[in-house]
């Protein structure tokens, strides 16, 4: 027994010590990246990576050093680089965000950061409620009516079984009944189908129109979605830092270079930059720009941040 104990004891020993050895390493790169930023290159690594993007890993690390070298090209300077072991991990998150930024794509949106998306989106979302509420009303009084002439069916057919048999022309009412309700029954299955449809697409404009309501500062009431909330803001990115280490989450894009701009913006974070006030520039709260390029606000931020003049 005091072997087992010995040897347990001797396992939890080396374990604290490897996760004492992990932290400490982390807090000493992050000490070292906040007192003396753009000393020394920020090693990453991917972590989490969902295929349900549809990009490959390679496709992903070649969009990375599109990125990265946003930042080091105009400094002349390696700030980052791939390693496969490297300390921070880059995660690419699939949830309901980016589920919705693909909905929207299926139905011609793209969403923007600005007043005109809103109310194109707004506009799109009335349609579709509209629409919805009618085909809903419509499908709602097919039903009642197809569940009234099957009970009267059954009922009938209980009868003529009871019986023992009918005529031929009673049989030939039922038969051409049973035909009705089958045809019926499979065309509200195939609406219903279409009405689910409609409610993806409302909630998806709901999410977006909720979204940039709250981004945009416009004050309204939240947009109702159908069958329930698909949840979560859109944010496209994330920066995390903390003793066990540093992440970049990435858990929405609608195209390359939305990815590109907000890989870049959270590399800059990692530098320790903050958000700037120009609207175009990567370090923006928002991924509203075209550009992959330094604005001369990016360009400013960095230069200060790591002393250079």
């Amino acid at each position: 027994m005091s072997k087992i104990f010995s040897y347990i004891f001797l396992l939890a020993v080396v374990g604290a010590g490897f996760f004492y050895r992990t932290t400490l390493r982390n807090v000493a790169e992050q000490s070292i990246n906040y007192y003396f930023p753009c000393k020394t290159t920020i090693s990453y690594s991917l972590g989490e990576f969902d295929a349900n993007f549809g990009l490959s890993k390679e496709d992903f690390l070649d969009v990375l050093e599109q990125a990265e070298a946003i930042w080091e090209e105009p400094l002349g300077k390696e700030l980052f680089a791939y390693e496969e072991n490297g300390s921070m991990k880059v995660n690419l998150i699939y949830d309901t965000r980016q589920e919705t930024t693909e909905q929207l794509k299926q139905m011609g949106i793209i969403v923007e950061n600005n007043k005109s998306s809103y109310d194109t989106l707004k506009e799109r979302y009335d349609s579709l409620i509209s629409s919805y509420n009618s085909q809903k009303a419509d499908f709602n009084h097919r039903v009642a009516t197809f569940e009234n002439r099957r009970k009267a069916y059954e009922a009938e057919v209980s009868a003529v079984n009871k019986k023992g048999g009918t005529d031929k022309a009673i049989v030939a009412k039922l038969n051409a009944e049973r035909e009705y309700l089958n045809n019926e029954g499979n065309a509200l299955n195939k609406t219903q189908k279409d009405l689910n449809e409609a409610v993806n697409n409302i909630n998806a404009v709901a999410g977006a129109l909720n979204e940039l309501a709250k981004t945009l500062n416009i004050g309204v009431k939240q947009y109702n979605t159908i069958g329930g909330n698909l949840g979560g803001e859109f944010d496209e990115g994330l920066y995390k830092s903390s003793y066990s280490g540093r992440e970049i989450d990435i858990y929405q894009f609608d195209n390359k270079t939305k990815l590109v701009r907000v890989l870049a913006h959270e590399l800059g974070h990692a530098l320790g930059l903050e958000h700037v006030d120009d609207s175009k520039a990567i370090m923006y709260r928002l991924n509203n720009g075209i550009n992959e390029k330094l604005t001369s606000s990016d360009l400013t931020a960095v230069k200060n941040l790591c002393g250079i003049k």
